[in-house]
C-alpha cells in the first residue's frame, strides 16, 4: 500500500513549470503562423467573393437576362484600412436596343462609363440576386486611391468596352493587406524575389466574359488558375 500511494504522488511543481514553459515555446513560435495563415486565408476569401461578382453578371448575360452588363470597381485608401468595391449592374435587350438606336452606345468610352446611371438593374440598389456588390477591406490593388474604374461585356463581346483606367487591360490584380502584403505593390520586375505568393491574385477576363482566377505561384513561377 505505501508502494501504490508512492506511485501517485502527482506532479511536482518543477515538472509543472517545465511542461508551461513548453507549451509557450510552441505557441510563440507556431503563433505568427497561424496569423498568417487567418490572414491569407481572409486575403482568399475576398478575392473569391469579387470574382463571384464578375462571374454571376457573366452568366445572366449568358443566360440572356442582360444584354449589357457592367462590373464597377471602387478602391479607396485610407488610415482605417483600404476598401475595394465591386458592384455588377445590367441592363436588358429593349434598353440596350434604345440605346443603340440613339447613337451615343456606339461610343466605346461612353458605354462603359462610370457616370451612366440608367441601368435597369444596379447591384447598389437593387435587390435583384442577378445583380451585387461587395464591399471587400481585406485586398489593395494597383489602382490609384479613389479610382473608378469599369469593365463591361455582352453576350457576343460586340459591346466589350472599359474605362480609360482599364482600357488595354483583362485583369484585375488583387493583394493581401494587414501586413501580410502590404509592401509587394511594386512593377513585377522589380520585386520578382520579394512577392507573397500567398495573396497576390488576380481575376482575368476576355471580351467574351470568360471569368477565371488566378493565383501567384513562386515555385512554379507563374500564375496558377484556382
Amino acid at each position: 500500500m505505501h508502494q501504490l500511494e508512492e506511485n501517485n504522488r502527482g506532479f511536482t511543481t518543477l515538472e509543472v513549470i517545465v511542461v508551461l514553459c513548453i507549451v509557450g515555446i510552441l505557441s510563440a513560435i507556431s503563433f505568427p503562423k497561424i496569423l498568417d495563415w487567418n490572414k491569407a486565408r481572409a486575403v482568399q476569401s475576398d478575392v473569391l467573393k469579387a470574382f463571384n461578382v464578375f462571374d454571376n453578371i457573366n452568366s445572366q448575360v449568358q443566360r440572356g437576362l442582360y444584354a449589357f452588363v457592367q462590373v464597377y470597381i471602387v478602391y479607396e485608401e485610407a488610415d482605417t484600412g483600404n476598401t475595394l468595391t465591386v458592384t455588377s449592374r445590367g441592363i436588358t435587350a429593349d434598353t440596350l436596343g434604345d440605346k443603340i438606336i440613339s447613337g451615343t452606345f456606339r461610343n466605346a468610352s461612353e458605354r462603359c462609363s462610370k457616370d451612366i446611371d440608367d441601368w435597369d438593374h444596379d447591384g447598389t440598389t437593387s435587390n435583384r440576386p442577378e445583380v451585387s456588390t461587395v464591399v471587400l477591406d481585406n485586398l489593395q490593388t494597383t489602382l490609384a486611391d479613389k479610382d473608378e474604374e469599369g469593365v463591361c461585356f455582352s453576350k457576343d463581346g460586340r459591346w466589350y468596352s472599359t474605362t480609360d483606367g482599364l482600357d488595354g487591360e483583362n485583369s484585375l490584380e488583387l493583394y493581401g493587406t494587414g501586413g501580410l502584403c502590404d509592401n509587394h505593390l511594386f512593377p513585377k520586375d522589380e520585386f520578382d524575389e520579394r512577392r507573397g505568393p500567398q495573396c497576390e491574385y488576380r481575376i482575368i477576363w476576355s471580351r467574351f466574359g470568360n471569368i477565371k482566377v488566378e493565383k501567384w505561384a513562386e515555385v512554379k513561377g507563374g500564375w496558377v488558375t484556382q
